[in-house]
Formats: C-alpha cells, structure tokens, sequence
C-alpha cells in the first residue's frame, strides 16, 4: 500500500455510516472485520477515534474521519492539510450539510456556496497560489493534493414526508420516497399524529423512516444498509450526481 491515503472529512457518524456503505459499494474493502479489529494506515499508525479505514480496488488507503459536529470540521481540515508533507494526501473530501431551507432555496445554493467559501478560505491558508479543476475542485501543491466539498442537498421539491432543511436527512428521505412510494405519506402522518409532538426536524423523518421499516438495523447501521437496496441505490445515485457528489466519491474510491 502506497505511503498516502484518500480523507473523508465528515460532519457525523451517520455520515460516516452513510459514506461506509457508499464506499463499499463503489469497490472499497472496510479493512475492520470481526477478526481484525486493529487497523493501521500506510504509516503503521493505528486509526482510531471513531475514524474508518479502507482498502480502495487500487489498493489505496481511504479514510473516514467524523468530527463530532459541523463546527469542529474546519479545524480537521487544518489538521489534515498541516500534516500532508509528511502523509501525503491524495484527495481532501470535506463534507458538510447544506443547513439551507429547501422551501425558499430549492437548490440549496446558499448552503452550497457557504460551504465552498469556507473550504476555499482553509485552503488559502495553506497553498495561496492554489488552482481549481474544470469539476471545481481546489487544487494544491501544483496539483499533487486535491480537495473536494460535498454538501448533501437533493433537488426534490418541497413535498410531505421530506424535512425541509438540506441535510443527509431529506437526502436520504427524498430517495426512500423514490424507491417506495407511499412511505412519505406514511411518515408524514404518523408525524401529525403524535400527541403534542415536537416539531418534526430532519432526524424525526429519518428515524421515522428507520423505525417503521429497518428497525432490527438501529440509528447508525441504517444509513449504511441503505447500499444494499438497488432500488434506494438507484434513487440516490440520481441525486448525487445531480449534486456532483457522485463523481466526488468515486475519485476517492478509485
């Protein structure tokens, strides 16, 4: 295995749980198994702090680091990009929700745009003379280190059943929706009908979604176990295209 590796730097663990099984299905080997449960990266080390490792089919080193929430995600990114002359980064994936009200910025623009200028402020900090690639990718050290930005958002408009924040939540929502049409319904009813609920957030459809048809799977296997559906595969792979992720994912996969 090369001494570099490919970082994901996500928000959360079901983001880290989403990107394990988005990982997995484009070709990557989760290098934890019941049998070996110490896993080490190219420089011997071992990955832990809830960080995931990965075998890509080139036989790359990707990793998963959840950060603990958005606001601790730019000072991953520092620490990552610090670190690089030492371990070499191949692809920087910094991920984030769009956090933006899909009622009044359907295409999450807002979101998206925030997102970018924070990675590219980070980015000057450590390369000023860095270029951006036709995709949009900002491009470091004469292109030797690549850093992408996710954001998850999905084009769907305003509908029952979806939150209306643009966040892994009404992504993941949004393409259950497509692949099963009816569970919104189902959801959103069963949402109204509690007894002086809460207001219902992006989690409260996303566990409503779990509850009712992946319980036995729990909060985090569920995002996942969503890459073993074809027909939710097909539905999220739509969006994510849509939203440039896919292509993203696959660089790092690669």
């Amino acid at each position: 295995m090369k001494q570099e590796e490919s970082v994901i730097v996500c928000e959360g663990y079901h983001d880290r749980a989403f990107w394990d099984g988005w990982l997995r299905h484009l070709g990557c080997n989760s290098l934890r198994t019941p049998s070996k449960n110490v896993v080490k990266d190219p420089w011997g080390n071992r990955v832990t702090g809830g960080q995931y490792g990965y075998e890509s089919a080139s036989g790359e080193f990707v990793r998963i680091v959840p950060c603990g929430g958005d606001d601790f995600v730019p000072e991953e990114l520092r620490t990552k990009l610090s670190g690089r002359a030492t371990k070499k980064i191949r692809q920087l994936v910094v991920n984030y929700d769009a956090d933006s009200d899909a009622r009044v910025d359907a295409m999450a623009g807002h979101g998206i745009q925030s997102a970018l200028q924070s990675v590219e402020n980070i980015v000057k900090e450590f390369d000023p003379q860095f270029t951006r690639s036709l995709s949009g990718d900002f491009l470091l050290d004469g292109g030797t280190t690549t850093v992408s930005v996710v954001v998850w958002w999905t084009p769907d408009p305003h509908a029952p059943g979806l939150p209306w924040k643009h966040t892994l939540e009404r992504l993941v929502c949004a393409s259950l929706s497509d692949a099963f049409p009816g569970r919104a319904g189902a959801v959103e009813q069963w949402l109204a009908s509690r007894p002086m609920g809460p207001t219902s957030g992006p989690k409260e459809y996303a566990w409503s979604n779990m509850a009712g048809w992946y319980a036995e799977k729990g909060c985090e296997a569920f995002y996942s176990s969503l890459w073993d559906a074809p027909q939710v595969v097909t539905a999220l792979k739509n969006r994510l295209l849509q939203a440039g992720a896919w292509q993203v994912a696959q660089a790092a996969a690669s």
